[in-house]
């Protein structure tokens, strides 16, 4: 139920009086009642919330009772948007939060099947407890003059509903039916018109194989049956997506758990209003086309949420349950929400568009997380069903402000009333039509939330098109930078999710980062708290030949291990020979290592995974980030003899110390060479580096007294490998915190960075800190 009426009929049940209003504040209720009334109502409004509804904060103020106000019925009202105590509220800024969408309720699906139903078979039905909600709205106030539903005037039965307390869709501000609401329809790639049931025709195109656009909650969608193996190749070739799985959209929980081992905990967050995409360990034995998710061990799985899925899936009949559901979009841009868009961008990409006339005020991709089995599931990919819910900051976030992020899988964050504002997913900044809708998005969420930055956080990379931005907006608005360091706010974003201040031991791993001394970071161990950090060691650096072309051609760090290992003759070596055939080009490889011509210091875990990857023969180049890394975290999954060794690393002790596992790439060749399996091997590195990796914590544990550890960055969306290291951490008793609400990967820097400005700002700090 919505949260007015809700109110609304516990006052009606205990017998309380006064009144309930929503305004650009949040909600205020004043109650009127004995002290046991009172009690019983204020628990009910927590115990009893509806879905849709999260309580961020509740401030209680004792008022003076009314004369007579206990004699008789006592009167209850919903106040339209307006406090009838106090005319001052109106001109306050926007502060109420922003409810996020939902997949449809059960209620809904009920009326959607029943023939008897004045909305049977109405594909965007909806209710104050599910649908829309932040893809719609324009400003706060939630009502609907203020959504993209204004156009629509209700009928008389709608209306009766949208001014009935007592009834479900009581200022459901998306209300609507087949005589008032939005409509759908269904057009060829050229716009025009299918006769016949917009539904039952798609549906049957589906069946024969074609590709079909759909407009959801946030943006397109591309379909096409999963168990069609031409379909689905068919789909990849047309969004130019070279092996990146695809997610499947199945018909029930039943299809699912035939397709995945689903842990209790991921089952029931895809059955929840946020009904995200879970990643989950395929079956043996589950069929599904090479095409739909090939050289992984894993399969994206969601549930349908919205009517038009569900209407879809049964007119599919019982003969196809799950279909390919991907963004509509060329690769790179961003999703596709209008229908005159769709049109113009889609219409190489499928031969049909199933469509609606309800305008999607602002882009919102599907949520990512990745099942843990007993543990809870990780976020890879905060979007649709999360955002903009509010996020708690551990310190501070009084001063309001903007944090803009890293350049891939960008997020923006604003900074309001102690607390954060996470954007959904943005994507790769590099590609203009992202950074375009990143100026689009900030602005975007400025004016919903009412926010004027005081101040602007931003990463040190100079040359990160969002610290670019950030320059520009500070200079425009004449307001402070807050630079914040690339793995501090990996760091930070995982603090701050458990209310941890620190001091903590962070483990950051990820693919490349923008260090304190101008070099590229990425597997840390940082003593920080929100302030600041100190480097206490790091991964042996690796030399990459062209620099960032060594994360797309991934021989290029497998040479770089070899070079660590075998030294300045490394390019004869049998491995090196493997890697890069060619004599000359090989040759010239080489000669830039050895010479330090074009060459790029890291110590990047994501490129030492890339290396092994290549020295294993499992991929020789990224077709998409973190390809090779997901590849060898596959052979290790289907590793059934693993090896047993000692430890493979030396931790060299320094300011800061270096963690070397040359010895480890010496026995993963050897191995190679040895006969030993690809699996085997794969799973020996996994091991050892969690290994090395937990033995420099516990070392600096010792020596600091510091018993908390925290692990971020994109590395540890491997699960193996974040498995291992909790699990040598925690069995010597540190605590371990890690990711449960934004992703560690980069979607979560813009919510560390804005933890690491507030808590500075809080501490009289304004400047970049880290050595």
């Amino acid at each position: 139920m919505g949260y007015r009426p809700f109110v609304y009929r516990l006052a009606r049940r205990f017998e309380i009086g006064g009144y309930v209003l929503n305004d650009a504040r949040g909600v205020t209720v004043e109650a009127q009642g004995s002290a046991a009334q009172l009690k019983r109502f204020s628990r009910a409004l927590d115990s009893e919330r509806p879905p849709l509804a999260l309580i961020d904060q509740v401030l209680v103020e004792e008022l003076p009772s009314v004369a007579g106000a206990e004699s008789g019925a006592p009167l209850f009202q919903i106040c339209e948007n307006k406090d009838p105590a106090s005319e001052e509220r109106a001109s306050d800024s926007a502060r109420a939060g922003v409810t996020v969408d939902s997949a449809v309720c059960g209620a809904c699906l009920k009326e959607l099947v029943d023939r008897g139903d004045r909305r049977h078979g109405y594909g965007l039905i909806n209710c104050t407890d599910c649908g829309p909600r932040y893809t719609i709205i324009d400003e706060v106030p939630y009502d609907r003059p203020h959504t993209t539903m204004r156009g629509f005037e209700l009928c008389a039965s709608c209306g009766e509903e949208y001014t009935d307390p007592s009834d479900r869709r009581y200022h459901a501000q998306p209300i609507a039916c087949h005589d008032c609401g939005p409509r759908v329809g269904l057009v060829d790639a050229q716009g025009v018109p299918l006769t016949g049931d917009p539904i039952e025709v798609c549906a049957a195109l589906l069946a024969s194989g074609k590709i079909v656009a759909i407009k959801g909650l946030g943006g397109f969608h591309l379909a096409v049956r999963a168990d069609d193996e031409r379909a689905v190749s068919r789909l990849r070739q047309s969004k130019q997506r070279d092996g990146k799985p695809f997610a499947l959209m199945c018909q029930s929980i039943r299809v699912v758990r035939g397709f995945v081992k689903l842990g209790r905990k991921a089952q029931a967050l895809m059955r929840s209003g946020a009904a995200p995409i879970v990643l989950a360990e395929r079956r043996c034995g589950a069929v599904v086309v090479a095409s739909v998710a090939p050289d992984s061990h894993r399969l994206g799985v969601m549930l349908p949420y919205t009517p038009i899925h569900h209407l879809l899936f049964a007119g599919l009949g019982p003969g196809i349950d799950a279909l390919v559901m991907t963004s509509a979009n060329p690769s790179g841009e961003p999703l596709t929400i209008d229908n005159d868009e769709a049109l113009s961008r889609l219409s190489g990409l499928c031969d049909a568009i199933l469509w609606h006339d309800r305008p999607i005020r602002r882009r919102v991709d599907d949520s990512v997380y990745l099942d843990m089995g007993g543990a809870d599931p990780l976020p890879l990919r905060r979007a649709r069903g999360f955002v903009p819910g509010a996020l708690g900051l551990a310190v501070g976030g009084d001063v309001p402000g903007l944090c803009v992020g890293g350049e891939l899988k960008n997020t923006v964050a604003l900074v309001r009333d102690g607390g954060a504002v996470l954007s959904q997913h943005l994507g790769d900044l590099s590609y203009t039509p992202v950074f375009e809708h990143f100026g689009e998005t900030i602005g975007d969420m400025m004016g919903l939330f009412d926010v004027r930055p005081a101040w602007i956080a931003h990463d040190l990379h100079p040359r990160y098109l969002g610290t670019v931005y950030a320059k520009s907006l500070a200079k425009k608005l004449d307001v402070p930078l807050i630079g914040v360091q690339h793995h501090h706010a990996h760091a930070a974003s995982v603090m701050a999710e458990h209310g941890e201040a620190g001091p903590v031991l962070a483990v950051v791993c990820d693919g490349v980062g923008y260090g304190s001394d101008g070099t590229s970071w990425g597997g840390e161990l940082l003593l920080a708290d929100l302030t600041s950090f100190k480097r206490l060691a790091h991964l042996r650096p690796i030399s990459l030949a062209g620099g960032d072309a060594a994360a797309q051609d991934t021989r290029r760090c497998g040479l770089a291990l070899l070079y660590q290992v075998y030294g300045d003759d490394f390019a004869e070596h049998p491995a090196a020979v493997a890697l890069v055939k060619d004599p000359d080009e090989r040759r010239m490889l080489a000669g830039m290592l050895v010479g330090e011509v074009n060459c790029v210091s890291s110590s990047a875990a994501g490129r030492y995974f890339d290396g092994v990857a290549a020295l294993l023969g499992l991929s020789t180049g990224n077709a998409y980030e973190a390809q090779a890394a997901m590849r060898v975290e596959t052979a290790a999954y289907r590793c059934e003899t693993p090896v047993s060794r000692g430890p493979l690393f030396h931790v060299v002790s320094g300011e800061p110390g270096v963690i070397d596992l040359s010895p480890l790439i010496g026995a993963v060749v050897a191995g190679r060479s040895g006969g030993v399996s690809v699996e085997a091997l794969a799973a020996l590195f996994h091991d050892q580096l969690a290994w090395a990796l937990a033995d420099s914590v516990l070392g600096a544990s010792r020596r600091l007294g510091v018993t908390t550890a925290v692990l971020s960055g994109g590395v540890f969306c491997n699960q193996r490998l974040m498995e291992c290291l909790v699990g040598r951490l925690s069995e010597v008793g540190l605590r371990v915190l890690v990711h449960g609400i934004v992703p560690g990967n980069d979607g979560g820097l813009a919510f560390g960075q804005a933890a690491v400005a507030a808590a500075r700002l809080k501490a009289g700090l304004n400047r970049k800190v880290g050595v």
